[in-house]
């Protein structure tokens, strides 16, 4: 489920987080108004390629902080500056409350995506496929704790979802046992991993 905002916030418009972009260092050719518009006619609409280039905005943003925090650490940053920069995040997506489960079950959507994919990777045996599960049940689980209450309409559904999430922890489970028993299962992975990032 994406993210809920209120239809009173500002559209997000392409040129605005193009702009983003470019200020990270992102683009090695900035993008005209011109290519824009072509981009956005191509992908379905400016309401699409805003979402687009917003994850991208996203993407080059996790790059940014890890590149940051790793030299923070290397320079003797202690535990409570590494705690303080990451509490950033919430900080700058305005997530106060409820609105922090919104943005972990939306970061966990993203977590999830690719753990599907290498799940489909036999050669990474039933380690894969463990991950993909539990991060599939933290998903279904974070958004439970989104109901309002006894009153909420949804609670039907999230009940349904917390059984949904329990089966694929149990999966994962079965899997990660299948893992230890075949003895040389987390070798097997760790070479298979490195030939698909060669």
């Amino acid at each position: 489920m994406p993210a809920e905002h209120s239809d009173d916030a500002p559209a997000l418009t392409p040129e605005a987080v193009a702009a983003a972009l470019a200020a990270l260092g992102s683009y090695a050719y900035v993008p005209t108004s011109q290519d824009l518009a072509r981009d956005a006619a191509t992908v379905g609409g400016e309401h699409v390629l805003a979402a687009l280039l917003a994850n991208a905005l996203y993407g080059a943003a996790v790059a940014t902080a890890m590149a940051a925090e790793t030299r923070m650490v290397q320079r003797g940053a202690t535990a409570e500056q590494v705690t303080l920069a990451r509490r950033q995040v919430m900080k700058a997506a305005g997530a106060v409350g409820p609105g922090v489960v919104t943005v972990l079950h939306w970061q966990m959507a993203q977590v999830a995506g690719p753990l599907y994919g290498w799940s489909q990777h036999k050669t990474l045996g039933p380690l894969g496929e463990a991950m993909a599960q539990a991060a599939s049940a933290l998903v279904l689980l974070l958004e439970v704790t989104t109901a309002t209450g006894d009153d909420d309409a949804r609670l039907a559904d999230l009940n349904d979802q917390v059984r949904q999430a329990l089966r694929r922890l149990e999966d994962s489970h079965s899997r990660l046992r299948e893992l230890l028993a075949s003895g040389d299962g987390l070798a097997r992975v760790a070479e298979a991993w490195r030939g698909d990032q060669g």
